[in-house]
């Protein structure tokens, strides 16, 4: 494609959208049989995502003369009104418009076409427009996403959204104009990623993994330390993005940034509730009928261990996912005191402006704890402190030696299947629990008694830490205030016994 072709079919794309906006809108007011209608437009929309993926990939802005990455950003944001658009279609809507958002972030992590080169000394200011545009993204799809799981009745597993979004051929183009699950099953279109294990002596003997995704809560660590291996992919509901930091001295370092963070851990979140609530139903279901038809007690239980279930995470079980899931500003929003410092406010229904005779800021402990607890007893009656939620630290913190690196090992260890239960565990806050990873800037992975760690001066601490995993934000920089504001919320003056 010459330059000339690309930089108007550039400009071209967000008009396309509006109108195809429009003829969507008329035909959401259509009445009788819309099906067809339908998919003659989802063709046109993956049509022109596949257009402008050419247009990147032909290579048409690397010369002297360059678009700037704001007109990137412009067509990709383009998309978002005709997929909002689609949401008011009958029955299919909401499902739809959350396959066209999961094909939108497959496209732009394809080639999206705006620096992905920056330097470390102004990384978080650089990024700010990449970042907003993957949170706008997320937002987009969090909207269709909870409808379902709202409609579903705490039942939707959202397998549809863990499976690889590719749109080149024609049979792939079957997948995407699906109009419901089912259709999606129909076609072959739900195949996400599958694991397989040895635990033979062959090393080339390999297992299929057929159980549910483990998870360290309940348990299921990765003791054995099998080899595993994947086939096949989740899609870009766990993609990631690469782009290169320079640091002084042209060091060069690949950093990632996950697509769809929120979404992914919304539908994560979903099947855990969704487990408990289909097995308890069933569980209620059979006992009322083994009791109608007299079946003995020990055979009823013998026949309920068939049918097992797990509950959910204990913070999860009375958590509200639709409004925890809620737009930025989220849970967590920061203003600047009177002193034009950024402070964590404590309001639950922050507007974004408080007068300044208002008491609306977070002090240091026990103020913070207090808040903390206010955050996760939200909805839930039965709230009595955060341990009892699962956000508290382990018990015991710390253990012997060898204790320590066989829990280490299993609980942020996990290869394969258990890789996912191994982010869980991080995301809560490691060992020390969610507010010691919040006012020490890091995550505790290991803590042991005693300063011997097999002779190694960089364990003279008794811990081990890594970066932290439970903010954030719109961008780098809100993640950065955040991350600091808590630091600062530390309630004891210097260093304590787990300060490293």
């Amino acid at each position: 494609m010459d330059i000339d072709s690309a930089w108007s079919e550039m400009f071209r794309i967000p008009r396309r959208n509006d109108q195809l906006t429009k003829d969507i809108i008329n035909v959401t007011q259509q009445t009788g049989d819309i099906t067809q209608p339908v998919k003659k437009l989802l063709k046109r929309l993956c049509d022109t995502v596949n257009n402008l993926n050419c247009v990147i990939n032909s290579d048409f802005n690397s010369g002297l003369f360059r678009l700037v990455d704001g007109v990137f950003f412009d067509a990709w944001r383009s998309f978002f009104q005709p997929i909002e658009a689609l949401r008011q279609l009958p029955a299919c809507g909401d499902f739809v418009a959350a396959r066209m958002l999961l094909l939108t972030g497959w496209a732009f992590m394809q080639a999206p076409g705006v620096e992905m080169d920056f330097k470390h000394n102004n990384l978080a200011e650089e990024t700010t427009p990449l970042h907003e545009y993957l949170t706008d993204l997320d937002d987009a799809l969090l909207v269709p996403l909870k409808n379902i799981w709202t409609l579903s009745e705490s039942r939707e597993r959202f397998d549809w959204v863990f499976t690889n979004f590719v749109v080149t051929d024609m049979d792939e183009l079957t997948e995407a104009l699906a109009l419901s699950p089912q259709e999606l099953e129909d076609v072959g279109g739900i195949k996400g990623v599958e694991y397989s294990y040895n635990d033979s002596d062959d090393p080339s003997k390999f297992t299929l993994y057929t159980g549910p995704i483990p998870r360290w809560d309940c348990g299921e660590q990765d003791w054995d330390e099998f080899p595993w291996q994947l086939e096949g992919t989740d899609g870009p509901i766990t993609g990631f993005l690469e782009y290169k930091v320079r640091h002084n001295g042209g060091i060069v370092v690949q950093h990632k940034v996950q697509l769809l963070r929120r979404s992914r851990q919304f539908c994560r979140d979903s099947r855990q509730k969704s487990e408990a609530h289909i097995g308890r139903q069933q569980h209620q279901a059979f006992e009322l009928m083994a009791r109608c038809h007299r079946i003995p007690p020990e055979i009823r239980n013998r026949i309920l261990n068939y049918v097992e279930y797990r509950d959910p995470f204990p913070y999860l079980e009375k958590l509200d996912l639709v409004e925890a899931y809620a737009s930025f500003p989220g849970f967590h929003t920061f203003h600047k005191n009177n002193c034009e410092t950024w402070s964590l406010c404590a309001r639950h229904d922050c507007a974004g402006h408080h007068d300044d005779d208002e008491d609306w800021e977070v002090k240091r402990d026990p103020d913070f704890t207090k808040y903390l607890e206010s955050q996760a007893a939200r909805g839930n009656d039965e709230f009595v402190s955060l341990d009892r939620v699962g956000l508290g630290p382990m018990n015991p913190i710390r253990t012997d030696v060898a204790s320590d690196g066989t829990r280490e090992a299993a609980l942020f260890g996990g290869q394969g299947i258990y890789s996912e239960s191994t982010e869980d565990v991080k995301m809560i806050g490691g060992i020390g629990g969610l507010k010691d990873a919040m006012i020490h800037g890091r995550t505790l992975t290991a803590a042991w008694e005693g300063d011997d760690y097999g002779g190694n001066e960089v364990y003279s601490d008794g811990v081990e830490d890594t970066d932290p995993t439970w903010q954030y934000g719109r961008n780098l920089s809100s993640e950065n205030t955040a991350k600091e504001v808590m630091k600062g919320l530390h309630s004891e003056p210097g260093h304590c016994e787990w300060c490293v």
